[in-house]
This record gives C-alpha cells, structure tokens and sequence, in this order.
C-alpha cells in the first residue's frame, strides 16, 4: 500500500485517545478513596481536555492540503503501526469502565494509566512522524512531553502511594 488514510484521520484518532483519557480519569477520580490519587485524576482529566483543544487547534491550524492528502506509507508501516496501536491501546471509554469496575486498588489504577499514557507517547511520536510536513511537528512534540510528564506524575503517585500503603477505592 503507498497511501494510508490522511493526516485528518490521524489526527482524529488522536483527538479520540485524549477524550477517552478524559473519561478514565474523569471515573478514576469519582472512585479513588486516596484524596490526593483523587486530586492526581482530576487534575490528569484536566489536562487530557487540554490537550484535546491543542489537537483540535492544531489541526485547525494546518492547510486543507496538509489534512487531505493522502500519507505516503510504501511499505504499509503506518497503516500497520496506527492499526495495532489502535487495536492494543487500553483506553476506549467502554475497556476503561470495564477495567474501572473490576480494580479494587488506587495501585492497579495508577498502574493501567501509567500504561495508557506510554501508549500514547507511542501513538503521538508514530503521528508526528505521518505528518506530510514539519508544519504541526513541534506541537506535537508539545504534546508528547506532556503526555511523557504524566508517565513521571503516575510513577510518582504509584510509588508514594506504595510507600505510604494505601491501597483503596471507593
């Protein structure tokens, strides 16, 4: 295959991860019994909105060439790389309310995020990649320490909660 999809598509997929982050740590907020795993969620799901408004932006800001033609993929490694990233990420809203319901720990939640967010670095430095020009690359790159900070807060959060020894949810 020598084009997959348009820099549209990417970037609505990307949108879609940042709202379902949205919604898992929107839920994970509401279920923490740990006021300050709690105030972690929250202040997490606000930045997820954040970013969603930076994709949108960002897109907006690119020409209609740039979002409408097609990604050169010679050898159908994007296709590939979008699609098993795609089908292996773990947050879409219905896996997470699954996950969400079946956790009895503030650790195993901390877990499954810290998981997402590397995902999504994954995902973004994938795109960053597709981009058909540098326009957009250096928001990106925005993005992907953003998502690469929330790696560092979860870690963090696991580990204090890990040395403090709470463990519960609500």
């Amino acid at each position: 295959m020598f084009v997959f999809g348009t820099a549209e598509d990417v970037f609505t997929m990307a949108v879609r991860i940042e709202e379902n982050g949205h919604a898992f740590y929107a839920g994970a907020a509401a279920k923490s019994g740990d006021p300050e795993t709690k105030k972690l969620f929250e202040d997490l799901a606000q930045m997820e909105a954040g970013h969603i408004v930076s994709f949108k932006k960002l897109r907006g800001s690119l020409p209609e060439s740039a979002l409408s033609a097609g990604v050169w993929d010679p050898e159908g490694l994007a296709e590939s790389y979008l699609q098993a990233t795609a089908d292996t990420h773990i947050f879409t809203v219905e896996a997470a309310d699954s996950r969400l319901s079946k956790i009895t720990t503030s650790q195993e939640v901390l877990n499954m995020a810290i998981q997402f967010e590397k995902d999504s670095v994954s995902f973004f430095l994938g795109m960053k990649e597709l981009l058909p020009d540098p326009e957009g690359k250096s928001e990106i790159d925005q993005l992907i320490k953003a998502e690469m900070e929330h790696v560092k807060m979860l870690t963090t959060a696991a580990k204090n909660l890990s040395d403090a020894g709470i463990a519960g949810i609500a």
